[in-house]
């Protein structure tokens, strides 16, 4: 009996072992080695300093990300913009280039022209307002850009609300002191489940075998959440009194990063990308309210801003042409399209 359940045991472990090799070789899958870690004092999410992920996949995207020094995303192999003027660039997972290759994101097409500057990409999916104030408050004075850009996108005003980094009091901004620890915050399964996370990060056949039967589970749920169905997407019902103090938060939160820039020396450039006009957005999206007024605001407190939506109509038009279908992110033609959306604003400053 002992004999049969160690052959047993022995057997498989070899058909384990060499079923993992033969995924890891002909059928990869994405490893969720994370490049995101936490900044060790605020619990800021920052990507991994010069790391490498090999692999990101989602349907039939794939994408390998290259990271720097200061927490940046790098797509440009070209060490003559290394002492190059630098230019700190803030956004969320738009910005980041999410599921898009090197060649394709719309940051590294910005960079190409302007071989003059040194584009240093931090952004971070799920960012939002107040993330881009923290990493500035923490970072500017060891990047030491020339420039900073945010490319604000239409779920940053209540995500900067809700992080938890600052918090209004009598009309004030304070930020916390105390490590903000709820994006750290591991899922149930990591957590509780042994070897769990660790089978995440290493074995390409755990990783097959937990993707066949997340498909199989989602699979109604998926087929029923269409992008076309529920573009632009939409942030869950909140009242008025809640738009009103994301929107004064976020007028506070953008005068600090403006105050913030200058003391590091910095010029401030707000970019709207005009992914999603207010008017497409429930009135019980909190969001609406700062991004109907965004224009006035940055223009009254002589903050450089601009918008337009000159390219973004075909979007508007033909979404599904643009985004990659259930995730929303923009796809290959979806980045070039905010690319020639921005192009000649950011090259007028930088010619300038």
């Amino acid at each position: 009996m002992k004999k049969n359940l160690l052959l047993l045991l022995v057997t498989t472990l070899i058909l384990t072992f060499l079923s993992e090799v033969f995924i890891r070789f002909f059928f990869p899958q994405d490893l969720q080695r994370y490049w995101v870690n936490h900044e060790p004092n605020y619990g800021l999410p920052v990507n991994k300093k010069n790391y490498i992920h090999k692999l990101h996949r989602f349907k039939s995207y794939k994408a390998t990300y290259k990271f720097g020094e200061f927490h940046n995303r790098v797509t440009v192999n070209n060490k003559r913009i290394l002492n190059k003027p630098k230019i700190l660039v803030l956004g969320e997972s738009f910005t980041f280039g999410w599921l898009s290759k090197d060649e394709d994101s719309f940051i590294n097409k910005f960079q190409k022209d302007n071989l003059n500057y040194n584009f240093i990409n931090v952004a971070v999916g799920a960012w939002g307002s107040a993330h881009y104030t923290l990493f500035t408050e923490i970072y500017c004075e060891k990047i030491k850009p020339t420039k900073i850009f945010v490319f604000m996108n239409t779920d940053d005003f209540f995500r900067g609300y809700k992080s938890g980094y600052y918090k209004e009091i009598n009309g004030k901004i304070i930020r916390n002191k105390k490590p903000f620890t709820d994006n750290q915050k591991d899922s149930y399964l990591d957590k509780n489940i042994p070897l769990y996370k660790l089978l995440k990060s290493n074995s390409h056949l755990f990783m097959l075998i937990r993707n066949i039967v997340y498909n199989f589970l989602n699979e109604p749920f998926l087929n029923e959440w269409s992008s076309e169905r529920y573009w632009p997407r939409q942030i869950g019902d909140h009242n008025q009194e809640t738009s009103k103090k994301v929107n004064s938060f976020n007028e506070k939160i953008y005068s600090r990063l403006h105050n913030v820039s200058k003391k590091c020396g910095a010029d401030l450039y707000i970019f709207n990308l005009m992914w999603a006009k207010p008017k497409f957005m429930k009135d019980t999206n909190p969001n609406k309210l700062f991004l109907k007024n965004s224009k006035n605001f940055f223009n009254k407190n002589e903050i450089n801003y601009f918008e337009s939506d000159k390219f973004m109509k075909e979007l508007y038009k033909n979404p599904m042409n643009y985004i990659i279908d259930i995730d929303f992110h923009p796809n290959k033609k979806g980045a070039h399209l905010i690319y020639l959306n921005l192009r000649d604003e950011i090259n007028r400053i930088l010619i300038n």
